[in-house]
């Protein structure tokens, strides 16, 4: 009964709650000029479950596949009943009930936009100045402009499903380079260690993505899923295969892909500034982003040095500028990786650096974080003196 409510999205059992508002579009479709204050009484939840983070138990094959069936007939059931209410809808010329659905649940309640339009200019526009435009054989920008063409068609004006989609992809690559080093290594050809670590601390970060994009329900469509999984399973079997016959290409059409990400988070940004600075950042971002344990991080950051980068995460604006920014250091990494793969310029972890240098960690950063701590039991003190209550 509440589902049916306007604006309201009911949380599973054990999902973290954050709350916030939103306001309709405006009577031109946009949402310009938002008022910093929540007007509007309606409100939608992030979904922010442990269990996408982190399952109850491993267990086998057939266990999983029949519990992952279960939990996904219900979407199958409610998406198909859908479009056969749209479509008998379409025939009497009226609006699909699913659009409303969409339009007041997560991720449709964030009045957000992101056209394809104005990726693709972005994009022009890097690739238009002097050493912007990556480059890639004509293999690799074929099925790069294929692959693009796909999510144009999949996801237009579905930015957070779409940015789903690509985590989920994005992710692939690190498993697959670090499944290949194995290998490698097993046949006793050759062995890379800190490679292997950098390109896990790679695939902890899209993970963490891929976690915020699943808090704002960009997973929450089964076709979405169905097609995100499939597609990341050929994806990695095709790039191990790619890492096989050289490395080199495996790293440059990732490059292909961090750089369009890039692209697609910017001008998500830029289109979306306002509104994305009045939207509260998920949970799992907060965690991840200013947490005290930032030492993976840190990793997979090659050309920065530990500690140099502590960005805020106060609301969505924060969020997704940090998304972006991450995205810019995978294309550098991967940039580092070619020319480890071409003149053995070795690519090591930052924190490996910080020890040849005879610094271990962010020294400095640590300190402040020892002062602010120290002063923050001094002011319990002075409290306290001054009440004369020092049981409290």
């Amino acid at each position: 009964l509440l589902s049916a409510v306007d604006g309201f999205q009911l949380p599973s059992p054990g999902v973290s709650i954050t709350r916030l508002f939103y306001r309709n579009n405006d009577a031109d479709g946009t949402h310009k000029n938002v008022n910093p204050e929540p007007l509007a009484a309606k409100e939608c939840h992030y979904l922010e479950d442990p269990e996408s983070r982190e399952g109850r138990k491993p267990a086998g094959a057939p266990k999983l596949a029949a519990e992952n069936f279960v939990r996904q007939a219900s979407s199958i059931l409610d998406q198909g009943l859908d479009f056969i209410q749209d479509a008998f809808l379409t025939l009497e010329n009226e609006t699909p009930a699913s659009a409303e659905k969409m339009r007041t649940r997560l991720p449709g309640c964030l009045n957000l936009s992101l056209p394809n339009e104005a990726v693709k200019e972005a994009e022009r526009i890097r690739e238009s100045k002097p050493g912007g435009k990556v480059k890639a054989n004509v293999v690799s920008r074929g099925l790069y402009d294929f692959g693009c063409l796909m999510l144009d068609s999949l996801f237009d004006d579905r930015p957070i499903q779409r940015f789903w989609f690509l985590e989920t992809i994005a992710r692939i690559p690190y498993f697959s380079y670090t499944s290949m080093l194995h290998f490698y290594e097993s046949l006793g050809w050759w062995r890379g260690p800190e490679l292997r670590k950098v390109h896990h601390a790679e695939e902890w970060n899209e993970l963490h993505h891929l976690l915020i994009m699943e808090a704002l329900g960009g997973n929450t469509l089964w076709s979405d899923r169905f097609l995100g999984y499939h597609a990341a399973i050929a994806y990695y079997w095709l790039l191990n295969g790619v890492f096989l016959l050289s490395p080199r290409v495996a790293y440059q059409f990732m490059e292909l892909l961090e750089s369009h990400a890039v692209d697609t988070y910017a001008t998500f940004v830029q289109l979306n500034c306002d509104r994305l600075k009045v939207l509260p950042a998920p949970q799992v971002a907060k965690s991840y982003y200013t947490s005290a344990d930032l030492y993976m991080f840190d990793d997979f950051q090659v050309s920065r040095t530990v500690g140099s980068r502590r960005p805020p995460c106060d609301n969505m604006y924060d969020v997704f500028s940090n998304i972006c920014d991450d995205e810019a250091e995978h294309v550098k990494t991967m940039q580092a990786c070619q020319e480890y793969v071409q003149v053995g310029s070795v690519v090591v972890s930052p924190h490996a650096t910080a020890v040849e240098r005879g610094t271990t960690s962010d020294e400095e950063h640590k300190r402040k974080r020892w002062l602010e701590w120290a002063e923050s039991f001094q002011d319990l003190d002075a409290r306290a003196d001054d009440s004369g209550d020092f049981d409290n």
